[in-house]
């Protein structure tokens, strides 16, 4: 009986052990894997030590886990393209320096296009309110009487961003494109909010005006 009580009563050196050791590492998701088996051991040691169960502690310990456990749920979404659909891991692909957490971010104000005609995504000297990014099809580009074409993946709409003035070319694509957009306002704050967005965004837009130079 009381080899038994003993070998219970270590469920809660050991999780103060494991306490000690998570609040060392730095990784999150480790320390809370760690928290997590933990607390597991004390609701051990809460139900078998005492004579009569803890149920209050139990309770609480329980909720305490399930928390870290919808945390933990987050911390995995952040690090990994899980639940993505193929055209969302391609677009995904573009921004090469974001996190999966921080692309989540922007795929919630991300518009997805494919018009079945052709489309005309900005005409020159009017104002554009969105950014978009064409993912497949023709790109016809038309600025100053001078007409060229553009390879997806491409921006559109870029320079009017940066600067917050009208359409520097008249852009258009074909049948059976896709594309997508970010209405321009919306992208603005998302910017402000995530330091990590802006400049991956800024990044990849400045590569892009780049290739038109030199496509054009």
């Amino acid at each position: 009986m009381f080899e038994v009580l003993g070998s219970a009563a270590m469920l809660v050196h050991m999780a103060s052990l494991l306490y000690v050791i998570a609040f060392i590492i730095r990784d999150q998701l480790t320390l809370r894997i760690l928290v997590l088996v933990a607390t597991a051991m004390y609701i051990g040691y809460y139900y078998f030590v005492p004579a009569t169960p803890l149920w209050d502690a139990i309770a609480w310990s329980t909720i305490l886990g399930l928390a870290n456990v919808w945390v933990m749920i987050g911390i995995i979404l952040e690090r990994t393209t899980f639940r993505m659909s193929e055209q969302e891991k391609r677009l995904f692909a573009v921004f090469d320096t974001l996190s999966p957490g921080e692309f989540r971010k922007l795929l919630k104000i991300t518009e997805w296009h494919k018009p079945t005609a052709s489309t005309e995504l900005t005409r020159e000297g009017e104002n554009v309110n969105r950014l978009m990014c064409v993912m497949d099809g023709e790109i016809e580009v038309f600025k100053q009487e001078r007409r060229f074409q553009l390879n997806p993946i491409a921006f559109i709409g870029e320079v009017a961003f940066f600067r917050q003035i009208p359409a520097t070319a008249t852009t258009q694509v074909g049948p059976q494109s896709i594309y997508v957009s970010w209405p321009s306002a919306a992208l603005r704050d998302l910017q402000a909010n995530y330091p990590g967005i802006r400049i991956a965004m800024y990044e990849r837009l400045n590569r892009d005006m780049a290739d038109k130079v030199a496509a054009s």
